[in-house]
């Protein structure tokens, strides 16, 4: 069965089969039956990357009566070009505002998220670095039923403390008064 390379405009989605429908201009305003939109994994491992939007222009193989095939990808036009032109960049931006990039010239991945972040782990996470770590919030709220602190610790502010506090050595504050001394 002969198969051509068609240009369209995705007029119908289905989420639920990974399938569209294209419109192609070439043809009049034909609309083509579903489309499989290929996937990367379907079987032990799956994945399912976001869809293609209505209105968005594509490429698909069609036979020769331009109504049966399967979705190619989308297309960048100077109506709607790439986000970003810079050959060292992963980008990709959802239609929310979030942003996810990564520089390989750099060696800077960035997430850049509207809404929550959450991450899960059914084991450990380790994270390190090789140069400080900055947490910027208005609060953190660590629901922890032990924390252990291995190095010094520096506060700025005020010390709460809702329990008992045991001291294993000396405590001095900046006029050299210690816990050791009498009242």
């Amino acid at each position: 069965m002969p198969t051509q390379l068609e240009y369209g405009e995705v007029t119908a989605l289905d989420h639920k089969t990974c399938r569209l429908r294209v419109r192609l201009a070439d043809r009049d305003g034909l609309q083509t039956y579903w489309l499989n939109v290929p996937q990367r994994n379907t079987q032990g491992t799956k994945r399912r990357p976001l869809m293609p939007e209505l209105g968005e222009q594509v490429a698909v193989l069609l036979d020769a009566e331009g109504v049966d095939g399967i979705y190619l990808g989308g297309l960048y036009s100077t109506d709607e070009p790439p986000p970003v032109v810079d050959a060292d960049k992963d980008y990709v931006r959802f239609s929310d505002g979030t942003v996810s990039t990564y520089d390989r010239a750099a060696g800077v991945m960035t997430l850049d998220c509207v809404g929550a972040l959450v991450v899960k782990c059914g084991r450990n996470i380790t994270v390190e670095s090789g140069e400080a770590v900055v947490v910027k919030a208005p609060s953190v709220t660590l629901e922890i039923a032990q924390v252990t602190l291995n190095g010094d610790l520096q506060m700025e502010g005020n010390l709460s403390v809702g329990g008992n506090v045991d001291v294993k050595g000396t405590v001095m504050d900046v006029g050299g008064n210690s816990n050791h001394h009498d009242h």
